[in-house]
């Protein structure tokens, strides 16, 4: 699956829709700047994914 990108206000919290292009994710940030005059952002990108136990004989790691 494909890696998708998301731009956060650290001012206020509010963040870009995930995108699979971050320059959109970064131009939000930009446009929310522009509105709000905030002036700090994080850029995060992650990835989606199935996981299937392949070997039930084997305990699950305790946490």
């Amino acid at each position: 699956m494909a890696v998708r990108h998301f731009g956060k206000c650290l001012t206020c919290g509010e963040r870009s829709a995930d995108t699979a292009d971050a320059e959109d994710a970064q131009v939000w940030c930009l446009q929310h700047a522009g509105l709000t005059h905030h002036s700090g952002y994080e850029m995060s990108a992650f990835q989606y994914f199935n996981a299937t136990m392949t070997d039930p004989g084997i305990e699950p790691h305790a946490t």
